[in-house]
């Protein structure tokens, strides 16, 4: 968030250090990893040799250009069951670098599953697309070896023995567009090469900070993994629960789940013979939907959690496309199978899920096939079918919430706010029918760095965007009254691998939105980061805190499985728990959540900006009387992700790197007990996404007791290509501010909250706010933050 925090003494300090620095410290502390220089040698063999006289793919504009796709191999081949496609010689030492592959051919729908060799010859990696005349499936984990890989090949199963189809190519897809020059940021400890800046945090130890008409953290909100009872092990789950961890969030697909037999002679899911397109529910008789609930760990049995529909059966659904969309005709079907599986869940299992997702990411067409469909209202199809699944399960069982869309792909601001426009018009059509509302915010690779990539087509959520799309959600379900729960549901990385620099940053997403998430109980109902304890589908995935030792063939409880680098997201947060305290400091691009327990005062800190910085804690610790400080951190440093436990620190100078948070204690020799309670509101206008064209925009918000208000905030949230280079102002019922605007002139798109402290005194019933920003900017969200003792 930006407010007012230029300092012209730290710059100067950084200029003179950096003048007078010696040069070769300053090039051994930026040198690159040793992951950097191997991936740089992939990199140039990939663009130098690999690539030439190959059909590429080019995307983007200056910075932003880059490589998108690779014909790895252009030949014509019948394929039937159990044939073998052998890729060129080079292909295994650059497969890394990209997200997918896939094939165009014909009878590719005939095809059941693929296998790549050599990297996952027993799993078959999840399929993304696959039409008549194209598929495409996620790019398998690649072991961690320094041997070389064998020369890769795909093996293809089909759906029939007997079936062929034609592959005419195979074509390696990136996430990110791939950039002919090396990206270095990854490899280095950024900001190494100037000092430290010390940054100030007061923690307020008179008052509790009340947030939803509590102070209590509320813990298990967030401290949630992408697992639901009785699908691992219950030693993992007792190894998670014991870091105080609890089941987050699954997905559940009728195809395969219900219509694949798993056990020999086992029943599957049929289509109605006197009615096509409707399941026959006699199937519920003898299936047991209840048998993971029973195995899990009691703990986990007693914990509320969520689940998300998927894949509908094949008979109800679209074919190919969408994961297993229902047809439109189909809905009522679709929303009653649904509803039966709950019950069933709850017949033979005691529960079901606290919070059921209607469709997993359905937002975007490859998983709502009637966004792709241009005679259709896709949006508008959503909205009814999400109503309609509702309202079946809620008859079977009433206190059972359900939601979505679940939401792929948060970049609301393209299309001149379209995508935006369709999330407000779910809103307002689900009103009254729907529970919460669920979305998923992942990064891709360019978040490290994120604030020195500020000025060059940096697009992720984590320097501003997250909260201004939260903010302008928000503030619609104000203006149209339907103020729900959201739950996130997903939330990481896009990045494969598991090279320290592709676990720092799935481990600086986690940790940077849980921060920022933690913030807002009054609006988060759930937080769950895309972390397994293990994936049996993809065993080497990097989103598994363990994977399988390779020393054995069988592996099933945790003594069979080895921690990885991911474990340690669980030992940083493993006990950080208790009262939220208000917490104040002048800096931009840091977040700090501050609790207590009555005898330590716990601060999580995450630094976003582009420099180190050093904690200055003394101005507590002397009040306080504090007999220690204490850090425990999880940080990349010189090629490699460190977990430090915790350990005693200065309080004065408490370090915290580019892109790391950490956890800070103050230990106290007597008891905390504050005397009073400060209590946080936000107040939205219902007016969002509006467009300046360097006019007036004008906005109102009510706030009730404002007497008893002791101080406040404006918060602006602002989107502009090119940053803001022109002043930002604000009139308050007549009161003319100004809005430090902080670095956003140095952003290429600008996308973030911008806070003003203002006079309490200046508040009425009814605010009449008058915005004026610079034209080709939006305005989109205002709200007015108080607080109250």
């Amino acid at each position: 968030m930006i407010g007012k925090h230029f300092c012209v003494a730290s710059l100067l300090c950084i200029l003179s250090t950096c003048l007078t620095a010696d040069k070769v410290s300053i090039l051994q502390a930026q040198e690159l990893s040793r992951e950097g220089q191997r991936r740089k040698a992939v990199h140039d063999y990939l663009f130098d040799t690999f690539a030439e006289g190959r059909k590429t793919e080019y995307v983007g504009q200056g910075h932003d250009r880059g490589l998108k796709s690779l014909n790895v191999l252009e030949q014509v081949s019948e394929i039937g069951d159990g044939d073998e496609l052998l890729l060129p010689a080079g292909a295994e030492q650059i497969a890394g670098l990209f997200r997918h592959f896939g094939f165009h051919g014909e009878g590719l729908d005939r095809i059941k599953e693929v296998r790549v060799f050599p990297f996952s010859p027993d799993k078959a990696p999840p399929r993304s697309v696959q039409v008549k005349d194209f598929y495409r499936v996620q790019m398998p984990s690649l072991p961690l070896t320094d041997k070389p890989f064998e020369r890769m090949k795909i093996r293809f199963v089909m759906k029939d023995a007997q079936s062929v189809c034609r592959i005419d190519d195979l074509v390696f897809y990136a996430q990110k567009q791939i950039p002919p020059d090396f990206d270095t940021i990854p490899y280095r400890d950024l900001g190494s090469e100037f000092p430290r800046e010390q940054v100030v945090i007061d923690v307020d130890t008179q008052h509790e900070l009340s947030i939803s008409g509590t102070t209590d953290l509320q813990r298990t909100k967030w401290f949630r993994i992408h697992e639901t009872p009785g699908v691992v092990h219950e030693s993992f789950e007792k190894w998670a629960n014991d870091r105080n961890f609890g089941p987050g969030r699954g997905a559940f697909k009728f195809n395969p789940a219900l219509t694949r037999g798993w056990k020999k002679g086992a029943k599957t899911l049929q289509e109605r013979a006197d009615k096509p397109g409707a399941a026959d529910f006699s199937f519920f008789d003898s299936y047991d939907a209840g048998e993971r609930q029973r195995r899990a760990l009691p703990a986990w049995q007693k914990t509320p959690f969520a689940l998300c529909f998927n894949d509908w059966p094949e008979f109800m659904s679209v074919p190919l496309k969408g994961r297993g969309t229902p047809r439109v005709e189909h809905f009522d079907d679709a929303a009653e199978l649904a509803a039966a599986y709950v019950a069933d869940q709850i017949a033979d299992g005691g529960s079901t899920a606290a919070w059921w997702e209607v469709k997993n990411e359905s937002s975007v067409a490859s998983e709502w096939a009637h966004h792709g469909n241009k005679d259709v209202d896709g949006w508008g199809l959503l909205a009814d079918f999400h109503n309609r699944v509702a309202d079946a399960v809620h008859e079977q069982s009433p206190t059972t919430q359900v939601g979505g869309p679940s939401s792929a792909y948060m970049q609301v601001q393209v299309n001149d706010f379209g995508l935006y426009k369709q999330q407000a018009r779910f809103i307002e059509e689900t009103r009254g029918r729907l529970d919460f509302f669920s979305h998923h915010f992942y990064e891709n690779a360019l978040t490290l760095g994120a604030h020195q990539r500020r000025g060059e087509g940096y697009s992720n959520y984590l320097l501003g965007r997250y909260e201004a799309i939260l903010d302008m959600l928000r503030a619609d379900m104000h203006r149209v009254d339907n103020v729900l729960p959201i739950l996130i549901t997903e939330t990481g990385s896009l990045q494969n691998g598991r090279e320290p620099s592709d676990n720092w940053l799935r481990l600086h997403a986690w940790n940077a939105y849980l921060t920022k998430s933690m913030q807002r109980p009054d609006q988060i109902d759930l937080f769950v980061p895309f972390i397994f304890l293990h994936m049996s589908w993809n065993p080497l995935s990097g989103d598994a805190a363990f994977t399988p030792k390779a020393d054995r063939d069988r592996h099933v409880d945790i003594d069979d499985f080895d921690p990885t680098t991911i474990a340690n997201y669980f030992e940083l947060w493993r006990d950080f728990d208790g009262q939220r305290l208000p917490v104040s400091f002048d800096r931009d691009w840091l977040d700090v959540v501050a609790i207590h327990d009555g005898n330590r005062i716990s601060l999580a800190v995450t630094n976003m900006g582009g420099r180190q910085i050093a904690v200055d804690l003394s101005g507590v610790a002397a009040r306080l009387s504090v007999k220690e400080a204490t850090q425990t951190r999880l940080n990349y440093h010189r090629g490699e992700v460190v977990f430090e436990p915790e350990h005693s620190v200065d309080a004065t100078a408490i370090p915290v790197d580019v892109n790391e948070t950490t956890i800070i204690r103050l230990n106290l020799q007597q008891p905390l007990a504050p005397t009073g309670t400060l209590r946080l509101d936000r107040w939205y206008a219902s007016r969002t996404a509006v467009a300046s064209q360097g006019k007036f925009a004008e906005f109102q918000i009510g706030v009730p007791n404002v007497k008893s208000i002791q101080s406040a905030k404006l918060i602006i949230g602002i989107h502009r290509r090119g940053g803001l280079t022109q002043p930002l102002t604000a009139r308050i019922n007549g009161k003319r501010l100004t809005v430090n605007t902080g670095d956003s002139n140095e952003f290429s798109e600008f996308f973030a909250p911008m806070d003003l402290e203002i006079p309490a005194n200046i508040l009425r019933d009814e605010n009449e706010i008058i915005i004026e920003a610079q034209s080709g900017a939006t305005i989109t969200s205002v709200q007015l933050v108080t607080l109250i003792e």
